[in-house]
């Protein structure tokens, strides 16, 4: 038997999760939630809201927590989405007129598993906050899009991304 069973357990995980991520531009539409389908972010988010409001998606206060064996293997922020509404390139530093994207990647499976974001200036307070239920089945991506209307103050801001009440990270960036 293994000296640390339970570190050997993570390892394969991560292992495991690292394939699984490397095979993630080649999975299908079904198996990923995002707002950034093709469509530009209000329209996504007018669907999104539309979905809500015909009971075919529920919040994430109104989901009992279903993780399964959901695990968070990335957190992702930029300005562009590519094709499969994964954060294209990942940046830090944007523009006032940006739209700024985090994008969750998640491997596992999951019922109802509540998904949150809360956005934050330089001095911490909360500015926006955004959560949904999401059930996955195997790689997945999950994304939030944020543009203030009039753009974005120059400054530091930085967002978390929330996994069924725990942080799944915390990404910082600048606007100049």
């Amino acid at each position: 038997m293994p000296a640390f069973p339970v570190l050997n357990e993570r390892c394969a995980t991560i292992a495991l999760a690292l394939l699984l991520l490397a095979a993630l531009p080649g999975c299908g539409r079904e198996n990923r939630e995002s707002a950034g389908s093709g469509a530009p972010p209000a329209a996504a988010g007018e669907a999104a809201e539309a979905r809500t409001a015909t009971g075919d998606a529920s919040t994430a206060q109104d989901a009992v927590a279903d993780l399964g064996t959901l695990e968070a293997v990335a957190l992702e922020l930029g300005t562009t989405l590519d094709a499969d509404g994964r954060v294209a390139v990942a940046r830090e530093v944007v523009a006032a007129a940006d739209a700024v994207h985090v994008s969750l990647v998640t491997v596992g499976e999951a019922g109802a598993a509540p998904i949150a974001v809360r956005w934050r200036d330089a001095a911490g307070t909360e500015i926006d906050a955004d959560e949904r239920a999401i059930s996955a089945t195997g790689p997945a991506v999950h994304t939030f899009t944020r543009q203030p209307e009039g753009g974005w103050v120059s400054g530091r801001y930085e967002v978390e991304v929330l996994l069924g009440g725990s942080s799944a990270g915390v990404r910082g960036f600048e606007v100049r």
